[in-house]
């Protein structure tokens, strides 16, 4: 089976797109934890927003990507 030239490179990107999804998901985490522990801490909607809107972002290349390859 031959690869094609970008194949290590696009999957060095998708390890690192995958690894920055997780780490702002464990964000979101911590940040939703500390609004139901701590009563002075609330989370604003906004950055709750934008915080799984990058996530989404993040992972929906890769589902894209995926999604292409298995029509081929």
């Amino acid at each position: 089976m031959a690869h094609e030239p970008g194949d290590r490179r696009d999957g060095d990107y998708r390890t690192a797109r995958i690894g920055a999804a997780a780490a702002l998901a464990a964000v979101t985490v911590v940040i939703l934890v500390l609004d139901a522990v701590v009563p002075t801490y609330d989370v604003d909607p906004v950055v709750l927003g934008l915080l799984l809107g990058s996530i989404g972002g993040l992972l929906g290349v890769d589902a894209l990507d995926f999604l292409r390859r298995s029509l081929r």
